[in-house]
Order: structure tokens, then sequence, then C-alpha cells
């Protein structure tokens, strides 16, 4: 059989972006709406990754968009996508004919390894190779029965609080090993005239990414991101696509009503204590933790259960809402650019880094996290637009076409058996 066409069937229609262009066989809009809204705090929480963490910038607006970047998206974006890999894994493996699922999974698995690595040359916050090294460990787990499944997930999640705990004294980025508002704008200083992302050629960022390339995914249990954090969150992804709840979701609405009620209070709730304990006690999980052993412990609990609940209360609010008039009239955006996420998660990168690199605009180390928040939304915005007009006329996007083509695609089989994997085949990427 002739290999996938680029081209979509999609009408070309009405200028603006509607749910029509979305619209597929066994495909939740809703699910490419929570994606689409992961991918804005993924590009958000990267870009602080280059100067506008520090507490040098000490303003009120920065004060607060650094508030709300760390309550709202910080970890949170990331779990999003987490769980949705393990859906989208899970719902590929049974949709596949049996003799041919768990091959194909593994040539996707390899193609995102080596897109990954060609990423992380270019940014040293790529998710892909994690993604691809622990779906190997998923491939082998991923038909445990459901009990044990949770089971294991929850034995992972546990895993960053207890080492956090025992291990509080970790040593953080330099440029976060400050104690006064003065060090830190010094070191910013410091960065900007020595730093090799402020200052260096394209060569000497993929050399400098080069000399730290593999990934081991066990290496930073400490850290709230940890490869054994997202194995875990996969697993729950693995369990939500076995249940009724996002397969039959419209069943399921009222349920769904109360998971966002309680996901986004709770949530909001735990992280405000989270919050509290750093202005308070010195408690970080991410910088210098100055807080005793319990107020650690409790810290990393209260980050831990918002980073669950409150990714759970904006997934269950979405795809609620994607089903009402008004959602479909004004969320469908974020579905295209979800649906296209492989495409713009790799897009977004190439977008901060010029604007950061020194061999692009040079701002690394200069922007604080107004300024950085702004150009986030800004850079959404167009990327909203653009995946609008792609969606319209294209069936994918060219990074998820090209890892069709590359994992099988033209792989001979069933009409039907081809047909049920295109119209479940969703793009799993990315972090912050």
């Amino acid at each position: 059989m002739a290999g996938p066409t680029l081209i979509s069937s999609f009408p070309s229609g009405p200028r603006h972006c509607t749910s029509n262009d979305l619209v597929s066989s066994d495909r939740i809009v809703g699910i490419d709406i929570v994606r689409g809204f992961a991918l804005f705090g993924v590009l958000l929480v990267n870009m602080y990754s280059f100067g506008a963490d520090s507490i040098a910038w000490n303003a009120a607006p920065d004060r607060l968009c650094f508030l709300l970047k760390h309550v709202f998206f910080e970890s949170k974006s990331w779990t999003l996508f987490s769980l949705l890999f393990g859906v989208s894994f899970a719902t590929l493996i049974r949709r596949w004919p049996a003799a041919i699922a768990t091959q194909h999974m593994l040539r996707r698995l390899l193609f995102l390894l080596g897109l990954g690595s060609l990423h992380a040359l270019l940014y040293d916050g790529d998710i892909l190779r994690l993604y691809a090294e622990l779906g190997l460990v998923l491939l082998f787990v991923c038909r445990l029965r459901t009990r044990w499944l949770l089971l294991i997930a929850g034995l992972l999640l546990a895993a960053f609080p207890l080492v956090h705990a025992v291990t509080p004294d970790r040593e953080p980025d330099d440029l976060f090993a400050v104690d006064s508002v003065e060090e830190a704008r010094e070191e910013l200083l410091y960065e900007q005239e020595e730093s090799v992302y402020a200052i260096g050629s394209f060569s000497d960022v993929i050399a400098y990414h080069a000399e730290d390339l593999i990934e081991i995914p066990w290496a930073d249990a400490a850290w709230p991101d940890s490869g054994l954090t997202v194995l875990g969150l996969f697993l729950l992804g693995v369990c939500l696509a076995r249940s009724p709840l996002l397969k039959d979701h419209r069943n399921h609405l009222g349920l769904l009503r109360r998971v966002a009620v309680v996901g986004l209070t709770l949530g909001l709730a735990c992280a405000g204590g989270e919050a509290l304990l750093g202005m308070t006690v010195g408690y970080d999980a991410f910088r210098l933790n100055q807080a005793a052993l319990l107020a650690t412990l409790l810290g990393d609990i209260l980050l831990s259960a918002s980073t669950l609940l409150l990714p759970a209360g904006y997934a269950a609010l979405l795809i609620v809402a994607a089903d009402t008039p008004w959602g479909q009239r004004w969320l469908t955006p974020l579905a295209a650019v979800g649906r296209l996420g492989l495409s713009v998660y790799l897009t977004q990168t190439l977008i901060f880094t010029t604007l950061f690199y020194g061999y692009g605009f040079g701002q690394a180390y200069r922007l604080g996290p107004t300024s950085v928040t702004v150009a986030a939304i800004l850079i959404f915005t167009g990327q909203l637009m653009v995946s609008c007009w792609w969606i319209r006329r294209f069936r994918y996007g060219p990074a998820e076409w090209l890892w069709r083509l590359a994992a099988g695609g033209r792989h001979r089989t069933t009409t039907a058996a081809v047909a049920a994997a295109s119209a479940s085949e969703e793009p799993e990427s990315s972090h912050a």
C-alpha cells in the first residue's frame, strides 16, 4: 500500500479554524486541546530557563509573572504531556494488529530517540530522548494488569519526595546558588559575558551540548521532573486509556466536571501551600533549598500533589468545554496546535533559541519574567495562527509526517489495519 499522503482531505472552508477541520474518526478533539494548552506552558517554562528564573528580577510585575508561571505551569505542562504520551501509547498498541504492534512502536521510539538527540544538540531541555528511552520500558510493561500499573506508578511518583528529602543539599545551577539580589545580578552579568548561550556561535552550542548527550532516566531522582516521575505518569496515562473516561467521555461529563472542580481547587491549595513554604522557610525544589527536613518533605508532597491535581483539573475542564458551543468556537485553535504537537514543540525551540542565543538576537540572561512572558504569548499566538492555517490544508504536521514514514508508514498490511492506525495516531511530545 502506498505511504501516507501529506495532503489533507479537510475542507478549505472559512479562513478561521473550525472544529470541522479537526474531525477524525476515533479522535477526541478535547485531547488535542489539552495538548495545545500544555504546549503553551512548555514554551513559557522553557523560555524562563535563560535567566528569567533568577531572583535578580525583583520588580513587582516580574515577581507576579514568575509566581503565575511557577504555580500554574511549572511541572504541570510536562505532566500533561507525559500523561497524554501514555494515553496515545496504549491506544496505538491496542489498535494496531498484534503481529506488527511491537515492531511498529519500536520503530517509532527509535526515530524519536534519534530526533531527540539532534534536538538536544540545540537545546539541553529536550524531553524527546527521555520519552523514547522510557517508552522502551513502557513497551515491556504496558500489558500488565491495571492494578499493577497503578501500584508501580505510585511507587515511581513517590521517589522524588523521598529522595529529595534525604538529599536536600544537592548542587543547584550556579545562577540559583545565590543568597541575595545583588549576587544574582552579578551572576546574570557574568553569564551575559561568558555563557556559551549568550556569546557562542552555532557550532559552539552544538559542541557544548554534545558533551552531555546521554540521558540517564534514573540519575535525577531528587528532582520533580525526574525520569522516574515521567515513567510513573506514562503508566497513569496507560490506565486512563483503558478507562471509559476518555473513550466515552460524553457519558461521563458529570464525573469530568467533578474532576475539574476538585483538581483545580485542591491543586491550587497545594500549590499555594508550597509557595508559602518557599516564602517563609526557604523551601525550593528547583533552586537552592534552605528548608529543614520535615519542611522539605512537606513542600515536596505539596508540589507533587499540585503537579498531579492541577493538570487533572485542566484536562477535565478543557475536555468538558470542548463539547460546548463556546468551546468549539474558541478552543479549536488550541486543538490545531495540539494536533501538530511534535512540529510545534520543535518550532518553539528554533524560535526561542534564535531569540536567546548569541548567534541570533543574543538576549540570554537579559530578559526578565515580564518580558519573557510577553514574548511567549506572542510566539504562541503566532503558532496558533500558523497551525490553523496548516491544519486546513494538511493532515499531518511536517515532523509528524516524517515520523510516520520513518516509523513504518509504508508497512504493507491490511487496509483496515492501516486505517485504524492512522485514525488513532496522535503526536506525543515535549517538556518544561
